[in-house]
């Protein structure tokens, strides 16, 4: 028998041969599977193990149910459990055929106290096939999803009723979530009224989740006493919170150290797709139209006072912004776009009206920073720009996350109109092959960057734009789980994993 504190395990033959050689281990304080893409089940069934700690990252063709129920019952010691990146697992739990005994009241990982799962794209079901209720996960205390983009529902309203222990619920970036408790058929002649839920909650933070409607069905509600921090930002089809917690609020908010309430919107235009707020945010949701979302939607007057933009889950639109709004947006220094599932292209200049120098003071020079994520669709960030433009002259920030059918960032001579970016980060986009292409045999990359961030990027095999531009002009860089690319850096520390996951700006 053996003893591990710490063990991180980044190939195949590892987890085979502890099986082949029949290890029994006593303990495994924390455990680190990272990146093993051909790894189909976290351990094989007959390997018991005892494990306090574990992480699962990276592991790309894990079964679509991550923990069946024959695993679940060996599993009984794990206390902290963090899933991320793997992009098969569709149920996290599947409790069907966990055998109920007489004399056991906690069977399914009593002892579980945190639960993060991080970017799971396909997963449907945290929890499934409780239909016994069996006592589960009753001494969970934190839960944190993030980025699980099929998601939309946290919990049964059933199995949430078992949860009596948890104190912090975190969800972030999902984009069709709807309910965090989703209310199931009534057993039998079940009359359910007026159920507290997750007594002991005292943090609660959701935040841009488009889709939101509500925490949970009218017959349910939260006592909310034990409340420290409350945050819900971007939930515009959220309207309010269940009644009881909407007058703790109200009656107790001395006994709330934090609380952040804004669905963006304080002037509403076109039926609440568009919402300006009194800081300058303006967003758009919903926009169907496939034609350009600004034509005759938007008060002309009400741009000049935009700092930032968000555009979100407009299903049916190709590109963001044409060259009429790009003459209007004066002073927008911020703009996200996500969760548009056609958009194709952001900036779409036919027109060339960047070109013009002496027009450089009317046009939208004052972009700083641009985000794009979840975008499916999306073949090109800028489109018909010519070298001569000033209109992006002081973006310093740009990062694109999960747009897998964009092939490579920026042209040469787009890049070279950047002089001022500082900060490129590319995660998660499947075909991108190069950050930087050449439209013609003469043009010649000159720019360097401070930071660029590259990571989960399986097709990436150069910077660019030729195949042997292996060299980041970058005075540092960080290179991760990009397999094809030079000075790809795989090797996981467990405890910087960790780290990394707390201070996430998604949490």
């Amino acid at each position: 028998m053996a003893e591990v504190v710490d063990g991180v395990m980044e190939q195949t033959s590892e987890v085979e041969a502890m099986a082949e050689a029949a290890v029994k281990l006593i303990t495994i304080e924390k455990l680190a599977i990272v990146g093993m893409d051909n790894v189909i089940e976290i351990w094989p069934r007959e390997l018991q193990l005892k494990v306090g700690n574990m992480i699962i990252w990276q592991c790309r063709k894990l079964s679509h149910i991550l923990f069946p129920s024959n695993v679940i019952e060996g599993m009984q010691s794990v206390e902290r459990l963090m899933v991320g990146w793997c992009q098969s697992v569709e149920v996290a739990f599947d409790l069907e055929g966990i055998i109920v005994r007489e004399g056991y009241l906690d069977i399914v990982l009593p002892s579980l106290t945190k639960l993060v799962l991080l970017y799971l794209p396909k997963l449907t079901h945290v929890w499934k096939n409780n239909l016994l209720r069996i006592p589960s996960f009753q001494n969970l205390t934190s839960l944190t999803v993030v980025g699980c983009s099929s998601l939309r529902y946290i919990f049964s309203s059933s199995h949430a009723r078992l949860l009596g222990k948890l104190q912090e619920i975190t969800v972030t970036e999902c984009g069709v979530l709807e309910a965090i408790v989703n209310e199931e058929p009534k057993v039998d002649d079940e009359v359910v009224t007026n159920i507290i839920m997750f007594p002991r909650l005292n943090s609660l933070k959701l935040c841009h989740l488009p889709n939101l409607k509500s925490l949970c069905p009218q017959a349910y509600t939260f006592e909310g006493s034990f409340f420290k921090k409350i945050k819900v930002i971007n939930c515009p089809n959220m309207r309010a919170f269940p009644s009881a917690l909407q007058r703790m609020l109200e009656l107790q908010e001395s006994n709330v150290r934090e609380v952040e309430f804004f669905n963006s919107a304080q002037h509403h235009l076109s039926d609440r797709k568009f919402s300006l707020s009194t800081k300058g945010i303006l967003d758009v949701t919903g926009i169907d139209e496939p034609t350009e979302i600004w034509h005759n939607q938007l008060e002309v007057g009400c741009l000049d006072k935009v700092r930032f933009m968000r555009v979100q889950c407009c299903e049916k639109l190709s590109s963001v912004v044409s060259s009429k709004l790009m003459q209007r947006l004066h002073n927008i220094q911020g703009l996200k776009v996500w969760w548009c599932d056609s958009l194709e292209m952001i900036f779409d200049l036919q027109e060339g009206v960047c070109a013009d120098v002496a027009e450089k003071e009317t046009l939208i020079t004052q972009l700083s920073e641009l985000k794009l994520k979840y975008l499916p669709k999306l073949t090109h960030i800028w489109k018909n720009i010519s070298q001569q433009t000033h209109c992006f002259e002081n973006l310093r920030f740009l990062a694109v996350e999960h747009c897998d059918n964009l092939r490579y960032i920026f042209t040469i001579s787009m890049a070279n109109v950047l002089v001022n970016l500082e900060d490129l980060t590319v995660e998660h986009c499947e075909k991108v092959d190069k950050i930087v292409t050449r439209e013609n045999e003469e043009e010649i990359f000159s720019r360097e960057i401070n930071f660029v961030n590259l990571s989960n990027l399986p097709s990436l095999v150069c910077f660019g734009p030729d195949v042997n531009n292996t060299k980041i002009p970058a005075r540092t860089s960080d290179v991760s789980f990009c397999p094809k690319f030079p000075g790809n850096e795989d090797g996981v520390d467990s405890e910087d994993l960790e780290f990394h996951i707390a201070f996430s700006p998604s949490l």
